[in-house]
């Protein structure tokens, strides 16, 4: 089902639950940094859609929704067996075609990744609690109506918890690896409406093409635990769920310097898109990597 509307009074409906999901669930391995060993990386992302899909899974054309960021990630090792690592959007420009463009600061993920295994299958576990220190409520005013507006925050105002167990692979004569994770996201509340938990899954390829440059797939996907038939709020992403694809490189510049690019969209091949704006996300960093001398 496809329909066309302009924002006006159903604009409430549309708080989106894009912003759960453009910063939640990023790679993750069952490699933790040795200690004092660093990954650290600046990226712009650029996400733009006419395409809704409700909780129900029906698809709506909506006016036009553009997303910018400007997303800061690092790791770090605290031990040889223990990683801590942040994932802190540190501007987020959102905005419809029919209404102004808003920013603020995002959410600070923190999150403390213990190895489990280390030498023949690396295996973790991680914690990230997401702090909401971003614009939870950060109103657009309409083009088209000077008394409309809508609520296009930055961060969803609710404290949550990832935890994470992941597993990986390399193989010893070839420059292939694998990533597989299994997530739960244990969600709280916000003003007095409480969300539901969430369950997130993934796998990755990498391979490094003619010893230089690093590509890689993934494939992502997040469903609540239970089904929420009732838009309580869509600002904050309840009730989203999706598959996502992504195809990434890192290209050395110089020394431990590189380029990231990364493209990202949507489907239904393991969870049907439900409650997000659905389009491909384009992403371009710069990162630097901290290796220790003997290596």
């Amino acid at each position: 089902m496809v329909v066309t509307f302009q924002l006006s009074p159903l604009k409430i409906l549309f708080g989106l639950g894009i912003f759960c999901t453009s910063f939640g669930l990023q790679a993750q391995s069952g490699w933790t940094k040795a200690k004092k060993e660093g990954f650290f990386q600046l990226s712009f992302n650029r996400f733009s859609s006419d395409q809704y899909f409700t909780l129900a899974g029906d698809q709506l054309k909506t006016n036009e929704f553009t997303q910018n960021s400007l997303v800061l990630y690092g790791e770090y090792g605290l031990t040889d067996k223990l990683t801590v690592i942040a994932n802190w959007p540190l501007q987020v420009w959102n905005g419809f075609s029919s209404t102004e463009t808003v920013s603020g600061l995002g959410d600070l993920r923190l999150e403390f990744k213990q190895a489990l295994l280390k030498k023949h299958l690396p295996l973790s576990i991680a914690i990230a609690p997401e702090i909401p220190i971003g614009k939870a409520n950060n109103f657009a005013q309409s083009n088209l109506n000077d008394f409309e507006s809508i609520n296009l925050p930055s961060g969803d105002g609710e404290f949550n918890v990832w935890t994470t167990l992941a597993a990986s692979f390399s193989l010893p004569n070839a420059p292939l690896y694998g990533n597989l994770y299994g997530a739960y996201n244990y969600r709280t509340q916000y003003e007095g409406v409480t969300f539901t938990d969430q369950i997130g899954v993934g796998i990755e390829l990498g391979y490094k093409v003619a010893n230089l440059v690093w590509v890689n797939s993934r494939i992502n996907a997040l469903t609540p635990v239970r089904d929420v038939l009732v838009a309580t709020d869509f600002v904050r992403g309840d009730g989203t769920a999706y598959t996502s694809y992504s195809f990434g490189a890192a290209i050395p510049i110089y020394k431990q310097i590189n380029l990231s690019l990364n493209y990202r969209n949507y489907g239904d091949f393991v969870f049907d898109r439900k409650n997000l704006y659905s389009a491909g996300t384009f992403s371009i960093g710069v990162f630097y990597e901290r290796k220790n001398k003997e290596q």
